[in-house]
């Protein structure tokens, strides 16, 4: 629950009270987090807010079913990034993925080289 002084944040972010109480985290801290991470300044919509915080619950809610699945009772650190996993892994899987891309445009274009070099043959024939 979240305690006055997050609410009257809240309510100057432009989110109702009521609809604060009902949101994972507090407003004010995920707005702050954002504002803290971009370089330009903007403004940022209230359903912007909403749905950053919502998503962050969806995420946090994901890692604690992940967890769940453990046989142990007692859940650590390894237990907590055996399911943070898939999330730490997005950048890297980024970069695999760009690193193919740059692969297969070095590939089409000798591939393009080749071709032009047939049909350069097959006209002097």
């Amino acid at each position: 629950m979240a305690d006055d002084t997050e609410v009257a944040e809240a309510a100057a972010e432009g989110i109702a009270p009521e609809e604060e109480e009902r949101l994972p985290f507090p407003t004010a801290r995920v707005v702050r987090i954002i504002k803290e991470n971009l370089t330009k300044e903007h403004q940022i919509r209230a359903e912007v807010k909403l749905a950053a915080n919502e998503f962050l619950g969806d995420v946090l809610k994901d890692i604690a079913q992940e967890m769940d699945k453990e046989e142990v009772f007692t859940l650590n650190t390894e237990h907590f990034n055996r399911a943070v996993k898939k999330y730490r892994m997005i950048e890297w899987q980024q970069k695999r993925i760009n690193r193919i891309k740059k692969l297969l445009e070095k590939q089409r274009a000798e591939i393009d080289e080749v071709i032009t070099e047939i049909d350069l043959t097959r006209e002097e024939l």
